[in-house]
């Protein structure tokens, strides 16, 4: 199976990703979000909650076939670790384990197991995951904005250095080997800083209608 339709929303930390693509599945009939991030953070805290931060590529791999995301848990091997995904140890690492390309196969290949009409957010959906995407969008925004917001997320970590975490997680992200951050071929490009949330839903949910009034679907 394939999924039906796929929204590929890709683009740097702090863009704005995971709430546009929240609110825009829940503006479109039929459609749910996958919050490809979180698959790959959940695989970081489990191996966190085991200690293996250290482990083999080949043992990280494995623990990544034990993911499962259900009902808004993030389970691997059972254990459910939805509450840690978004903690800063788990920010830390997840850039440096899911450059790791055995483990990128085991969760690319689980989101390409998913069906149904999707919006997928990420940093390689449109380029490497799903390059046949009906609609692609590469959101971006200055790194002053992506601070401010992630600051405001975490209001405990000093604005300089949530910056400098930012600007590490993009040099990590766009230099890596196996499948970088990079805009896809074919992708709008949207700069979201001075955009409201709903601005940006409303553009990209213009281009999803416009090509399901033509007929889109996988083809």
């Amino acid at each position: 199976m394939i999924p039906e339709f796929v929204v590929a929303i890709d683009g740097p930390a702090g863009a704005g990703k995971t709430t546009v693509a929240r609110r825009l599945a829940a503006r479109l009939p039929g459609f749910r979000v996958l919050d490809t991030g979180a698959m790959y953070r959940a695989v970081t805290a489990y191996l966190r909650r085991l200690d293996k931060l250290n482990a083999s590529e080949e043992e990280m791999a494995a623990a990544a076939e034990g993911l499962t995301l259900a009902e808004g848990q993030s389970r691997v091997h059972g254990i459910d670790v939805t509450g840690e995904i978004r903690s800063p140890e788990v920010t830390a690492e997840v850039s440096r384990i899911s450059a790791l390309p055995r483990v990128r196969r085991v969760v690319q290949r689980k989101q390409r197991e998913q069906t149904g009409r999707l919006v997928v957010e990420g940093r390689d959906i449109g380029s490497v995951v799903f390059p046949g995407a009906q609609v692609k969008v590469y959101l971006d925004a200055s790194l002053e904005e992506r601070a401010s917001r992630r600051h405001r997320e975490d209001p405990t970590l000093p604005g300089a250095e949530v910056a400098r975490r930012i600007e590490r997680r993009d040099r990590m992200d766009s230099e890596r080997d196996d499948s970088p951050l990079r805009q896809a071929d074919g992708a709008q490009r949207i700069d979201t800083t001075r955009l409201t949330i709903d601005q940006v839903v409303e553009r990209i949910a213009a281009l999803v209608e416009r090509r399901l009034n033509q007929g889109g679907g996988t083809g």
